[in-house]
């Protein structure tokens, strides 16, 4: 059996971006996440199709997606997270498993959300998680933000959730919001 991993050694990244659809709808398939990790040079990691609202990305026991992500594959199969960390290889979870855990209970605390800007009229925030191995090489961002051919959702990059500062998840979402503000009047209009 291969040595097992740490949740340590694995990076907590995610894509960003925005939906006229509710969050738990969107259910992107294993195709179109490892097309989408391409984009940004990721070859090794664990994805999903699911996307969740930054408001929910913390369970009501304090678990972050990303560590229920890599405990559900420790306790599943351990031989594949471990060679997914050394190798090419993506694996992927399907969005029910997140859906069903990370779509209710809002688990920051409120002065914090008071802090940023997280509403967009017509429109829903959505973070769509995923672990790459600390070794991975680098990480690209998106050249520009991405529209998914039926209008459905836009990706706008690629970030690392920072456990020691989780605020940035949020400054980000703030700063997506006052930049289609400023810049977008096809999405504040529509």
């Amino acid at each position: 059996m291969n040595k097992s991993t740490s949740a340590t050694e694995w990076k907590h990244m995610y894509f960003f971006g925005i939906t006229k659809q509710n969050q738990n709808e969107i259910d992107l398939s294993q195709e179109n996440i490892g097309a989408l990790l391409s984009m940004v040079n990721v070859y090794s990691g664990i994805s999903t199709g699911a996307a969740i609202d930054p408001k929910f990305l913390i369970n009501a026991k304090g678990t972050t997606v990303w560590l229920a992500m890599y405990a559900f594959l420790t306790v599943s199969n351990p031989e594949a997270l471990s060679e997914a960390k050394k190798e090419d290889a993506l694996l992927y979870l399907p969005s029910d498993f997140l859906n069903n855990t990370f779509n209710a209970h809002n688990n920051w605390p409120p002065e914090l959300l008071s802090a940023f800007d997280l509403n967009l009229k017509n429109y829903n925030l959505f973070a769509i998680p995923f672990l790459v191995p600390r070794s991975e090489r680098a990480i690209k961002n998106l050249p520009q933000s991405l529209k998914a051919p039926d209008g459905s959702l836009e990706v706008f990059g690629v970030q690392e959730f920072d456990e020691a500062a989780p605020e940035k998840l949020l400054a980000e979402f703030d700063s997506i919001i006052k930049f289609i503000i400023k810049e977008r009047s096809d999405i504040v209009v529509g």
